[in-house]
């Protein structure tokens, strides 16, 4: 009670639409786009737009059920109060559910968040590789065990790699430094941390206008990009239509698609006047579309494309024009997400009471991931990459849907959500909605197996 009225009393929802879109958009968007030319080439135009668009829909489906869930909670039909996301299963499933999904979150947003400050640290150490005259630099600290100086200083400098290594994205900074039993303390990540670090101590409606101009900076930088794929010539043979591999199809596509994480956190602090559905509907056809335009265009422009293509692109490997707008849009794009994630595993750790004061949420949210990020700089990021896969992929898609069935099939008569997830399309009924949710798990529970296999086979 005393946490409703101190809510209802101090509580000021205002964000607005154009930061609504903001987050919404960059929670679906990020680096991964720009291994989509290599997929169009490798899988095919039909089956990846196809693949596209259909995690588009399931995405989009997930994020209302989940917000028509958490209007569900008595008294919250508006979202006046805090639901944070394993709030939700506590309050239709009780505390066992509650503490696997706490556990489940947590740990999804924070392999992303520590997977985000590594991949800025090293956008930033390519930068200073390729831009200063000696290169980044870095402390190499090394175990009282061995035999080399406990600490150490080193350098690197792109001009060490060469130009197969520039086009295949392989220029990587300090990996031949990165022995077994040593740390590194780059530049990259300094520089990283005295930027993005205080912006992972404001709360979400002080980072709304910041995620609005890393919103511009995506739309301009993807502009960028088509156009100057464009120019380096058009030749639709690079792409046929059905492709020749469709292993990792699934799992390029799936875990990109992870709207439902930002969902409980927006609604809270969004303007009452903002309508759910629009902005659901409208940032998952945007993001769709910069997949689809950005994928296709860079397919047939560019042949033989790499995986790691935003690395060959920041390398220079397509031109200084090309290396600038990849390392603006590396760096603002994945460098802004490391607060955005900051921001929304605070919320649900202060939101379900997990933790009693910001210092503490702040603990877990903002200093454990910088403090544990350095030391994986190269370490273990292949391991947090398949942990952000497996959580995400629950977190996402799977959770959201189990809830909402869970709810209407215990709960109808008791509670009406506020969001209309099909548009009163063949779904009114209890049965039609709990058919239409099994159908819609099973949907994501395939696309889910699908996803994991094809990445087990293609790694």
């Amino acid at each position: 009670a005393d946490k409703s009225s101190s809510e209802n009393n101090n509580h000021n929802p205002s964000i607005g639409m154009w930061g609504s879109m903001s987050i919404a958009v960059n929670s679906l968007t990020g680096p991964a786009m720009l291994t989509l030319p290599a997929t169009f080439q490798r899988s095919g135009l039909i089956p990846t737009t196809f693949t596209l668009l259909f995690v588009a829909g399931l995405s989009a489906l997930c994020s209302l059920h989940m917000a028509d869930t958490i209007s569900k909670v008595p008294g919250n039909k508006h979202y006046q109060h805090e639901i944070e996301f394993s709030e939700a299963f506590e309050k239709f499933w009780g505390h066992r559910w509650f503490l696997v999904t706490q556990f489940v979150y947590f740990g999804c947003v924070t392999c992303l968040n520590i997977s985000s400050i590594v991949d800025t640290s090293q956008v930033v150490d390519t930068f200073l590789g390729h831009h200063l005259p000696q290169g980044s630099f870095a402390v190499q600290f090394w175990g009282p065990a061995s035999p080399h100086r406990m600490v150490h200083f080193i350098r690197w400098s792109a001009a060490h790699c060469t130009q197969d290594e520039l086009l295949l994205g392989e220029c990587i900074p300090f990996m031949d430094d990165d022995d077994e039993g040593s740390l590194l303390l780059t530049g990259g990540y300094m520089v990283a941390a005295l930027i993005f670090f205080p912006l992972c101590l404001l709360d979400l409606k002080e980072n709304a206008s910041w995620q609005i101009f890393g919103f511009l900076v995506l739309l301009m930088t993807s502009v960028q990009f088509i156009i100057s794929f464009c120019a380096t010539g058009i030749d639709l043979e690079r792409v046929s239509l059905w492709g020749e591999s469709w292993n990792s199809l699934f799992g390029v596509v799936l875990f990109n698609f992870a709207l439902v994480i930002a969902i409980p956190a927006w609604l809270y602090e969004k303007h009452p006047s903002i309508d759910v559905p629009a902005v659901i509907h409208g940032s998952t056809a945007l993001s769709t579309l910069m997949y689809i335009s950005i994928g296709a265009v860079g397919a047939i422009a560019i042949p033989n494309v790499s995986d790691n293509m935003l690395e060959s692109m920041m390398s220079g490997a397509f031109g200084p024009i090309m290396a600038g707008g990849a390392t603006i849009f590396a760096f603002f794009i994945i460098g802004l997400g490391i607060p955005l994630f900051s921001v929304l595993t605070r919320m649900s750790l202060l939101g379900t009471n997990l933790c009693s004061s910001s210092r503490q949420a702040n603990l877990w949210s903002v200093y454990m991931p910088w403090c544990c990020s350095w030391m994986v700089y190269h370490g273990v990021t292949h391991l947090l990459a398949w942990g952000g896969v497996l959580f995400t992929s629950v977190v996402a898609f799977i959770l959201p849907l189990l809830l909402s069935l869970h709810t209407i099939m215990e709960f109808y008569e008791e509670t009406q959500g506020s969001i209309t997830v099909y548009n009163n399309l063949f779904v009114e009924t209890k049965e039609s909605e709990t058919l239409a949710l099994y159908i819609l798990l099973a949907l994501a529970s395939g696309s889910v197996f699908l996803a994991i296999v094809g990445l087990m086979v293609s790694d």
